[in-house]
């Protein structure tokens, strides 16, 4: 910014030498040529403040060149001071090919009209404009330099950016696995003591009491012994249930909705080889029966096309918990589309989400991918399913 303001000052500067120069020697000045060197004027304005494609830069230079020429002729004034200033645009609007061109253009501009002039004539519009392009190409090289740095600084900083959004995400990726992994290691454990030392101390209470019923000699002594073992055996396993129910996590049923989502991603990475990462928030509520079942159903449809039909090989679904909404986010690596057509799929997820009173909606672009969209409320009231979609989440998982 400070550049071009100086750069400004200067051309305004070069502009106000030339009519001072003009005014005070030449009598024959007209409206017509007034005319002209304000068009001369608002072209080079124009190129420097407003122009921004390369064609009209290089068709504004290219008039202000046939300008420089017919001005000079008709109205004087010092050949250097236009030529320095079409110097200054060429070695500042350009890169190096055009920039070489039209310093080039101004050269034998200016060799043109020293053509059977004096040598201090040449000296001044020719030598003199040869070592002032020189100097602004230089400067023009180390501020392309400095504005190429400045990109590739820019770039790294965004690469940092990017790699600390993927740090970020990896990390809460890996909390949400390892929760996930300790609740459903202590439902396996607490479901072992159950189906096996609960189901052994039952089979003991039942043969006590066949041998309570059965005894015939020294009844009395046998019935009260086994009385005794049997109320032991019974309390024995009260206590094995008591067990189970302090070991089993309380919060398992309220994620089992996320952890049936996780079970069916890890059945379709093995079936596939896609790589599909499920990661969420710290904070989590838990699902009701409707929005389990039906972010089951919206996962596994996705999966389903992003491989199918969008060619994927990697997938992120993000599940984001706050005070009142679910925000879930899918999105995959596919060859997306420029214009697509809701087919059943698209349709299905959209109606089972409004159906529950959510948010859903999708995004795609060629070359970038699929992505949805889905809002639910934290208090949505359950919707009764019919008979075709009562489906537990066990037999989802199962599936």
């Amino acid at each position: 910014m400070a550049e071009k303001k100086l750069i400004t000052i200067i051309k305004y500067y070069i502009f106000m030498l030339i009519v001072l120069q003009i005014a005070f020697t030449k009598d024959n000045v007209t409206y017509g040529k007034i005319i002209l060197f304000l068009m001369f004027i608002i072209n080079n304005q124009l190129r420097f403040f407003s122009l921004e494609k390369e064609y009209q830069k290089i068709i504004s230079f290219s008039l202000e060149i046939i300008f420089i020429a017919i001005i000079y002729h008709l109205m004087g004034g010092y050949l250097i001071a236009y030529l320095i200033l079409a110097a200054i645009d060429s070695n500042t609007l350009f890169d190096n090919t055009v920039r070489n061109i039209m310093n080039i253009a101004i050269l034998l501009e200016g060799i043109y009209f020293s053509i059977n002039q004096s040598f201090e004539f040449i000296f001044i519009n020719v030598g003199l404009i040869i070592v002032i392009i020189a100097i602004l190409y230089l400067v023009g090289n180390v501020n392309i330099r400095r504005l190429q740095a400045q990109k590739l600084y820019d770039k790294l900083r965004i690469s940092e950016d990017k790699l600390k959004e993927a740090n970020k995400e990896l990390e809460m990726y890996a909390s949400s696995i390892e929760e996930m992994t300790l609740l459903r290691e202590r439902n396996r454990i607490s479901r072992e003591i159950h189906d096996s030392v609960g189901h052994a101390l039952s089979t003991i209470a039942i043969q006590l009491g066949a041998i309570e019923r059965i005894a015939e000699k020294d009844p009395e002594t046998i019935r009260d012994i086994s009385r005794d073992l049997r109320k032991f055996t019974q309390n024995s396993l009260n206590d094995v249930r008591k067990a189970v129910r302090e070991i089993k996590p309380k919060d398992y049923n309220n994620y089992e909705g996320i952890i049936a989502i996780e079970e069916l991603i890890n059945n379709f990475k093995k079936l596939t080889g896609v790589d599909v990462r499920l990661s969420f928030t710290k904070d989590k509520w838990p699902l009701n029966s409707d929005q389990s079942f039906i972010l089951y159903r919206i996962v596994q449809e996705f999966l389903s096309n992003s491989v199918r039909h969008g060619k994927a090989d990697s997938i992120l679904i993000f599940m984001a918990f706050n005070e009142y909404k679910l925000v879930v986010t899918l999105k995959d690596n596919g060859i997306g589309a420029a214009n697509i057509v809701e087919g059943i799929g698209i349709k299905s997820m959209r109606e089972r989400v409004t159906e529950i009173g959510g948010y859903f909606e999708y995004s795609t672009k060629l070359e970038e991918g699929f992505s949805v969209k889905i809002e639910l409320d934290k208090n949505e009231k359950l919707r009764i399913h019919s008979s075709s979609d009562i489906l537990s989440l066990d037999t989802i998982s199962s599936n």
